[in-house]
């Protein structure tokens, strides 16, 4: 049995983007088991359905195909909510891609396409989650950025970028939603061993000729706690700022990385 605090999400209604895989999976199973109804939102429809068939075995959600870039998708996304539930509590916006690993093979096409899901995708999820969340005057919004956000690098440029941007797009909304009881936040990981980041690391062995487990081992040495990332790391701080819990944290870029810089 898990010793970590419970946290009371009964009568919580949200979306979470990306839940197919990764982050926003666990994040979308943890909040339902903390009583939360979830709208499961992924272009990976048989994901989707996966884990809502997980949750409707002890609790609620839905499945929505959506493309966080189509401005159709996202509306249909928050009308699913609202017929479903009649209100919006939360949203988690966590879709995202990383984009080439080299900036020398990074075509313009390719940059669009990091900045539309990435950043495009969030500003839309905030743009018409937030009027329904002030009318109520209540809400929660939770960014994933990364800890590339604010740790400069040669590679995966275009997705440091747009994680910089949506750090600054969670600190700026933080201040326009205040008044309105609505807090705004984001995360930041570190190396989370999702599907995405994996596909990047074989990139990397396949330039540097060494194996996965060697670049594995090499890598967890730069994390001054030793390890990678966890989706459950993440959870935990989603699940807390998602709560009640958490009214007065607003504007915050919270790391989650084991202390690497």
């Amino acid at each position: 049995m898990s010793n970590k605090m419970k946290l009371d999400l009964n009568g919580k209604v949200g979306i979470v983007t990306g839940s197919a895989t990764g982050i926003g999976r666990e994040i979308a199973l943890r909040l339902s088991s903390d009583g939360a109804k979830v709208v499961l939102a992924d272009v990976n429809v048989e994901g989707i359905k996966e884990v809502s068939d997980l949750i409707n075995e002890y609790g609620e959600s839905v499945a929505v195909k959506t493309d966080v870039t189509s401005e159709k998708d996202i509306k249909n996304m928050l009308d699913s909510c609202l017929e479903k539930y009649s209100k919006i509590d939360f949203i988690f916006s966590n879709a995202g891609i990383v984009g080439p690993y080299s900036f020398d093979d990074t075509t313009v096409e390719d940059w669009d396409s990091v900045f539309a899901v990435n950043v495009k995708g969030m500003f839309l999820c905030a743009k018409y989650v937030l009027p329904h969340m002030k009318e109520k005057k209540q809400g929660r919004v939770v960014f994933t950025a990364s800890t590339n956000a604010e740790k400069p690098g040669g590679y995966v440029i275009a997705y440091r970028a747009s994680k910089a941007a949506v750090v600054m797009m969670a600190k700026s909304l933080a201040l326009y939603a205040a008044p309105y009881n609505i807090t705004v936040n984001s995360i930041s990981p570190g190396v989370v061993l999702t599907s995405i980041e994996k596909k990047m690391i074989k990139e990397v062995i396949d330039k540097k000729g060494i194996s996965f487990d060697e670049y594995l081992e090499n890598r967890a040495k730069r994390v001054p706690m030793g390890r990678f990332t966890d989706v459950k790391d993440v959870a935990d701080v989603a699940e807390f700022l998602l709560s009640d819990n958490a009214s007065f944290i607003t504007g915050q870029q919270i790391f989650v990385n084991g202390g690497e810089w």
